[in-house]
């Protein structure tokens, strides 16, 4: 049996979080890594050990318990220091749906090898972070399948020599810090199986500066949807006017999202139990991911995430624009990714307001210091979020639920859950 272990009380929002996905090589997600500390203080402090730092957060069953949501049902990569280990502090988490990631300063002992062993005996998942070969880690390499390489911190020759050490074990390579596509299409052909970084979120400008006719309708439509003199009539006759769009808005509405007691039929009845604001946002969504039919549905998951995260900061940010702006802002701000053209060039043709405009293109001006703020945040960093967050005169324990509640809002908008 897993030795019992008592969690510490914690204030949940002390509790800061961020995930950055990991692809599996068709660009569809397999996991996330959890970045999370107990207070931004902590976080940012040197003088406090990573074990000190996590353990409260970690060892929290309340917190746990949302975990899924977080991970949307997929993997949770979470680290674990040593002392954590030789505490069992793992066994708090699901082993069906948690990766224990051994850190690279790991002391192997005959104690941490018989807990590990413990864990693999349970069902858990090993992954070796920051993997440099050494010959006391070998018996670990026995019980991992995942090896994580930082391929930034190695020149590609020292990364071929490590890959080659790793493969005798059979492991599934993991390249972690991944930042551009050209590295992802060249670490797939050295046999890599997972990936992890910002490289899906980040543009890669093509030359061509016109965009797809099909796109530019979906493209036009986003825009006449940020338009306060769009109304509601229209965006109901828009809706009925598109088979697709009446189908998915009745699989929306008859979702958990809105928790109905009988089904929803009717296409007027959908419509009306919306409401006027939620079905901009909605139809907004389905315009974006028109756009994005070719791209990871991860770039279409976090553009829904930021919107939610920035139409949130607008109530608790004084001066920050209106609900309806901050959502817009969060939501067209990564149509550069989506489009793979410059954002000044596509915004040309949007007629957007000059503030939002010059916050998506140049980052300036409120807007643009709370789009830096969210894109900090899921990031998760935490001295970028706490500079940002004094300037502002924003308490930061607003921000953790807040993200949670983006990350849920979010999915229910586009994946109905």
């Amino acid at each position: 049996m897993p030795p019992t272990i008592t969690p510490e009380p914690i204030d949940a929002s002390q509790v800061f979080l961020a995930r950055q996905p990991i692809f599996r090589s068709n660009l569809k997600v397999f996991g996330y890594e959890l970045l999370f500390r107990s207070g931004l203080q902590n976080f940012c402090s040197a003088a406090i050990d990573s074990m000190t730092a996590t353990s409260t957060v970690i060892t929290n069953s309340q917190y746990l318990l949302g975990l899924q949501k977080v991970t949307a049902g997929k993997k949770a990569f979470v680290n674990f220091p040593q002392g954590m280990l030789n505490r069992h502090t793992p066994f708090l988490f699901s082993a069906r749906s948690t990766v224990v990631e051994i850190l690279e300063d790991i002391q192997v002992t005959p104690k941490l090898l018989e807990n590990c062993a413990k864990l693999v005996e349970k069902g858990y998942i090993f992954a070796l972070d920051d993997f440099r070969y050494r010959q006391d880690l070998e018996p670990l390499m026995k019980i991992a399948k995942i090896v994580k390489f930082d391929v930034l911190a190695m020149s590609w020759q020292e990364l071929e020599e490590e890959v080659a050490r790793a493969r005798k074990y059979n492991l599934k390579l993991l390249a972690e810090k991944v930042e551009t596509m050209e590295q992802f299409e060249r670490l797939q052909k050295m046999g890599f199986h997972l990936f992890q970084g910002y490289f899906f979120s980040r543009p890669e400008i093509m030359t061509s500066r016109d965009i797809p006719g099909s796109k530019l309708q979906y493209l036009n439509m986003l825009s006449k949807l940020q338009d306060p003199g769009t109304d509601y009539d229209k965006m109901a006759e828009l809706v009925s006017h598109d088979v697709s769009l009446a189908y998915k808005l009745l699989r929306y509405v008859n979702s958990a999202a809105f928790a109905v007691r009988v089904e929803v039929k009717s296409l007027q009845s959908a419509i009306a139990l919306v409401g006027e604001e939620k079905l901009r946002q909605w139809v907004s969504v389905m315009m974006l991911s028109y756009l994005a039919d070719d791209k990871p549905h991860e770039l279409l998951r976090l553009s829904v995430q930021r919107a939610c995260f920035c139409q949130g900061l607008s109530d608790l940010v004084v001066g920050a624009g209106s609900r309806a702006t901050c959502y817009t802002l969060g939501m067209l701000s990564l149509l550069d990714v989506i489009l793979q053209r410059k954002m000044e060039t596509i915004l040309d043709g949007l007629h957007l307001d000059q503030e939002l405009h010059n916050a998506l293109v140049k980052g300036t001006g409120r807007l643009g210091i709370l789009l830096g703020l969210t894109k900090a945040y899921e990031r998760g960093e935490w001295q970028t979020v706490e500079k940002i967050c004094q300037d502002l005169g924003l308490n930061p324990r607003a921000l953790p639920q807040l993200l949670a509640g983006s990350i849920e809002a979010g999915s229910h908008i586009y994946f109905g859950d």
